[in-house]
């Protein structure tokens, strides 16, 4: 019996292209965070909290796309420096909300403007139309994927 082998061009794989697009952005703007101190994670979760203050450690997994056990790490040392603070939620007592310090703020200002300059280099060929399609486009690649998870 003659077995039926299907081609798989890995370069034009969607899955792939995402993964390896992020990565070199990733990459490029992980060497640019270390004079702040900070690595790609953790200023995902900066810029998180500076967009959408007041979080659960479980809203911002989601946001950040993070598992809790490697966010709690990722909180815990933001705390000791001093950028993140934990507050226990005023409705539920065992919940724990978690925002930006001063200084957290002031650091994710400083740096926001780096991460759209990136951006705006990664995107730098794109019309402004496209990069409005491309943004909704992988909102629901990401949406679509939600089965997969």
């Amino acid at each position: 019996m003659k077995t039926l082998v299907q081609e798989h061009d890995l370069e034009k794989a969607i899955p792939f292209l995402l993964a390896r697009a992020g990565a070199r952005m990733g990459n490029a703007f992980s060497k640019a965070l270390k004079p702040y101190g900070l690595s790609l994670v953790e200023w995902r979760v900066c810029a998180s909290l500076q967009h959408t203050p007041d979080q659960t450690l479980s809203e911002l997994a989601l946001h950040s796309s993070n598992d809790l056990s490697a966010l709690s790490r990722i909180v815990d040392r933001l705390a000791t420096l001093g950028l993140v603070r934990r507050e226990k939620c005023g409705t539920d007592g065992r919940a724990i909300r978690l925002a930006l310090t001063t200084l957290g703020l002031e650091l994710t200002h400083e740096i926001i403007p780096l991460a759209k300059h990136y951006e705006a280099i990664a995107l730098s060929d794109f019309s402004a139309s496209e990069v409005k399609l491309l943004r909704e486009m992988l909102l629901r690649i990401y949406a679509n994927a939600t089965p997969l998870a």
